[in-house]
């Protein structure tokens, strides 16, 4: 088992397979990101020695990969194989073997069942794709693939914490992701798509003043650093729980 969503981590079985080379952690890592697929020389080489490979760089790498081949053979039984192919190297990985693979297909299915109006089975792959994160994607390794895709998998991952508490909202569970909302929102104060659902957590939990009080402060927050005043989404939602109104239809996509 490969982890992926947090340092690089390889498991066989209950056992830990230790890669410990830098340069090893970071070939695999490129290798994992791009699995099942040739991955070229002239990529590694450019991902290993971003500043230019030295004269050495083929031998060396010839090295890393012969070396991280002979770490990762008790995998072979689980299907698991690097091999050279033409200019480069491939690494088979079957299904369920890497768990940022597993994360995906668990949002994947999340997404549909949320779209499909069943917010209990939403809640249930969501909550078991975050369970499966132990810190940024890849921590321990620092080549630019892995920053490109770290960036793409925060975002991701952010996307997935607001469609789970979409679902625990409409679960009826809303008082009860407040706190975790006031997290997110912490270090996301622009978003406000987790200010939507922050106002009608509190207002569907009785808490109606503090729900417009949490506007208050968006608004003010906006207007301080950035000028500008909530979008037009939220300001429907403030005069829907302002004036008592039913709630507005279900706010779930889109940011400033």
């Amino acid at each position: 088992m490969f982890s992926l969503l947090g340092p690089l981590q390889v498991m066989d079985s209950a056992r830990e397979i230790p890669i410990q080379a830098a340069k090893q952690r970071a070939i695999l890592a490129v290798l994992l990101l791009r699995p099942n697929r040739v991955v070229t020389f002239d990529l590694l080489k450019s991902e290993l020695w971003a500043a230019g490979p030295p004269t050495t760089a083929k031998t060396s790498l010839q090295t890393y990969v012969y070396r991280l081949r002979q770490a990762i053979a008790p995998l072979v039984t689980r299907g698991v194989e690097l091999q050279t192919q033409g200019s480069g190297y491939l690494l088979t990985v079957p299904d369920g073997v890497v768990d940022l693979r597993t994360f995906e297909d668990l949002t994947a299915a999340g997404a549909e069942a949320l779209a499909a109006g069943d917010p209990g089975g939403a809640a249930k792959c969501l909550r078991e794709a975050l369970g499966m994160w132990r810190g940024p994607l890849l921590a321990d390794v620092d080549v630019e693939l892995v920053r490109q895709e770290r960036h793409r998998l925060e975002e991701i991952c952010l996307n997935t914490y607001e469609m789970c508490l979409e679902a625990e909202l409409r679960l009826g569970r809303g008082i009860h992701v407040v706190p975790e909302l006031e997290q997110f929102i912490a270090a996301h104060p622009f978003r406000e798509t987790l200010w939507i659902r922050m106002m009608r957590a509190l207002n569907s939990g009785g808490r109606r003043m503090e729900a417009l009080a949490a506007y208050r402060r968006l608004y003010r927050i906006l207007d301080e650093e950035l000028g500008i005043r909530p979008n037009a989404e939220v300001q429907l939602l403030y005069q829907d729980i302002l004036h008592g109104h039913p709630a507005s239809p279900l706010l779930s996509s889109g940011q400033r």
